[in-house]
């Protein structure tokens, strides 16, 4: 973030309509308070020069520490009063609520918890591992997101989760947090009862490039804690299915479904002890593709005392319906709006004519200097990414492709380039869209149209991550009219709208069988190019004169061969 950005805000001297204050709405003045002390938040983060609220934290955590050794020590009360002045404390529902209308949070159920205003917070109501904390603060997590505040104390308290907050907004940790906790308390209790070791955690992502984020993750909270985490890739797999080792070893296990049931169908993972399962983006393991799936996962988690937790960015109301089907007596979590973009992306929408047009459109944006690296390019197809690939390496731009056609070794080798500044420019097909965090996207380009609200919240979001701001551009034709209204219906509600007509709000949404049939088959576009079409035409006769040529050549080998076997035998 540009601190001169956040400094000189309102100091212009231009009267434009922002400048302006009607002080006669009431709304208004409201909304220049929040405005203010939004901008105090951000200075106060940019200007931590000396990260002071990270040394006052593990301050705390060491008292917290020596308190436990020696009850009667007190610590001076004037530094106790002027630390918990800066931390936010919720100790009644006025709280919680004045709490969770700054960040528009609505969460319903039965006997909701309180949220928690820090992480401090942890130590005092539930007795959080000391370690467990210092590893949050060493990776420079120092105050809780909205979606932590509410879903780590309802996970704490043993319930049941349906969560549904921004792309970006730190679910990850809302759900690792509370897990590790949960686990650490199993071991110690099982150490007392000396019962043997068993899988008590389970994390489920659709895509093996989020499960193996979410792996990461979970490793540097794990720094000194001593638990066995695992994620289930091929070579692990191959262990545990050969016997080299044992699934009862790890504490909590992260995978991707059909490899998890692979192992669980040959009795080499064992999941009947399981006490939290967790479904990471939940709307794509509960649709069709995946549901089979997700059943055969839910049905070897046999534990009486199994939680469940579903978390995802955008959760309709059928995905909904089966996790209260599964689920007993869950605390719902909204953050924001169900199917809402993230606030700190611009969107923009962008007519480009035809296919032609969309390269010019790209063209267009490097002129402008609106092509700020990192920048990710979402197609529909493996074929048209590979073809968009190679016209922008004729561009000469620092550019690589991934889908799924690419070995699993491949896919993390770019993705591990792409985050090192290597490759400045990533074309893929939805592979991405989930979940993946890459910090510092500047631009995210939908070069084809989304087919859903869902598939455009989760493209874009690969932007605007962790308070950043980004930006997305989605391009569409006069073919993709009847697509674009899902788009359309999300930049409204976020507040977008850059692109936006007046005709665009008569359109009529695609109904569940038109999109049924969109993904079954989706739709035909021309071919990636800017080539003239002759020279096309000529190229793909070179082609077929090259081929019918070697075919003659092998025919006329195997008919010589055949007759000299004939003169022979004679």
């Amino acid at each position: 973030m540009d601190m001169f950005k956040i400094l000189t805000r309102g100091a212009s001297l231009k009267k434009s309509k922002d400048a302006s204050f009607d002080f006669s709405n009431p709304n208004k003045t409201k909304q220049s308070k929040k405005s203010t002390t939004n901008i105090q938040k951000e200075v106060e983060k940019e200007t931590d020069f000396f990260h002071q609220k990270k040394h006052n934290l593990l301050k705390q955590v060491e008292e917290a520490e020596t308190n436990d050794e020696d009850p009667e020590e007190n610590s001076d009360e004037d530094n106790r009063e002027e630390d918990s002045e800066t931390l936010q404390k919720i100790t009644s529902e006025e709280d919680a609520m004045s709490l969770r209308k700054s960040y528009k949070g609505n969460v319903t159920g039965d006997d909701i918890p309180l949220p928690i205003g820090s992480f401090e917070d942890l130590i005092s109501r539930f007795k959080l591992d000391k370690q467990l904390l210092k590893n949050l603060i060493d990776n420079d997590f120092t105050e809780p997101t909205p979606i932590q505040s509410e879903a780590i104390p309802s996970t704490l308290f043993d319930r049941d989760i349906i969560a549904c907050a921004p792309t970006g907004s730190g679910k990850t940790l809302a759900f690792l947090i509370p897990l590790i906790q949960k686990v650490l308390q199993s071991k110690k209790h099982a150490k007392k009862k000396s019962t043997g070791g068993a899988v008590k955690g389970l994390v489920i992502s659709p895509t093996k490039e989020l499960a193996l984020q979410i792996f990461n993750e979970l490793n540097s909270l794990n720094t000194k804690l001593g638990l066995s985490v695992a994620y289930l890739n091929k070579s692990l797999s191959g262990k545990l299915r050969n016997g080299v080792v044992k699934g009862s070893k790890f504490d909590i296990v992260v995978s991707t479904p059909l490899r998890l049931i692979d192992l669980v169908k040959n009795g080499a993972l064992d999941l009947s002890n399981v006490d939290h399962l967790i479904f990471d983006e939940a709307d794509k393991l509960f649709d069709s593709n995946f549901i089979e799936q997700t059943d055969a996962i839910l049905n070897a988690c046999s534990n009486n005392k199994l939680r469940r937790s579903i978390f995802s960015a955008t959760i309709t109301s059928s995905v909904e319906e089966l996790a209260n089907s599964i689920m007993t007596s869950p605390i719902r979590i909204i953050i924001g709006h169900k199917e809402a973009a993230n606030s700190n992306i611009k969107q923009k929408l962008v007519f480009c004519g035809d296919e032609n047009g969309k390269l010019l459109a790209i063209r267009q944006l490097i002129q402008d200097g609106e092509f700020k690296p990192p920048v990710i390019i979402f197609l529909q197809s493996i074929t048209r990414a590979k073809a968009l690939f190679h016209e922008l390496l004729y561009d000469r731009l620092n550019v690589d492709v991934i889908h799924a056609e690419r070995t699993a070794k491949q896919r993390e080798m770019i993705i591990e380039r792409f985050r090192k500044g290597e490759i400045w420019c990533l074309i893929c097909t939805d592979v991405l869209a989930r979940g993946i965090d890459f910090k510092g996207i500047n631009l995210v380009i939908n070069y084809d149209v989304p087919l859903s609200a869902q598939a455009y919240v989760h493209r874009i979001g690969r932007t605007g991550r962790g308070g950043r701001t980004g930006s997305a551009v989605t391009f569409y034709t006069k073919e993709d009219v009847n697509l674009i209204k899902s788009v359309v219906n999300v930049m409204k509600q976020s507040g977008s709208t850059e692109g936006l007509a007046q005709w665009m709000n008569d359109l009529s949404k695609l109904s569940k069988n038109e999109k049924k049939n969109l993904k079954r088959k989706p739709m035909e576009r021309k071919q990636i190019s800017t080539v003239p079409g002759i020279v096309r035409k000529k190229r793909k006769m070179r082609k077929e004169m090259i081929v019918a040529s070697k075919k003659r050549t092998i025919e006329d080998k195997t008919g010589k061969k055949e007759s000299s076997q004939i003169e022979t035998s004679e």
